[in-house]
């Protein structure tokens, strides 16, 4: 029986998270594509949007999720829940404060033009984590609820 709405044993709140996700994904590469098109400003307000809403996520929905099942990842570390829960929680806070720290960043230099360079791998290293940690928590969707 699912309470959630994408058919599976997750509620609600989880399903719509999943959604949100993705939808983050697609702004995050939607910014890219505006990068590669050198419309800086445009790439810009994408990738501060997609922060903000990952943000919000993590707040509002994984943090809660997480304190739930922190205390039978403690008591069983080796469970197939905790092994997919810590590198996703790990790897998803890391590319969430740098790409934090990147977006405070770029508000920051508006008067001069960051050194780009610098900037760039930064960037993709964030995003790279990002699909990473996202992949992670698809898999912990599935391990939890399908």
């Amino acid at each position: 029986m699912s309470t959630g709405i994408l058919g599976t044993r997750a509620g609600l709140v989880a399903d719509i998270n999943l959604i949100l996700q993705i939808a983050i994904l697609i702004v995050l590469l939607m910014g890219c594509f505006q990068a590669r098109r050198r419309n800086f400003s445009a790439h810009g307000r994408l990738m501060t949007a997609a922060v903000i809403a990952n943000t919000i996520a993590i707040i509002a929905i994984m943090n809660p999720a997480f304190f739930r099942i922190l205390p039978v990842a403690i008591r069983n570390p080796e469970a197939q829940r905790p092994t997919t829960l810590w590198p996703h929680a790990a790897i998803g806070a890391l590319a969430e404060l740098m790409g934090i720290y990147i977006v405070i960043l770029m508000k920051l230099e508006t008067s001069r033009p960051p050194r780009l360079r610098n900037i760039k791998w930064r960037m993709r290293i964030t995003l790279l984590l990002w699909i990473v940690a996202l992949a992670m928590g698809i898999a912990l969707y599935f391990v939890r609820y399908v």
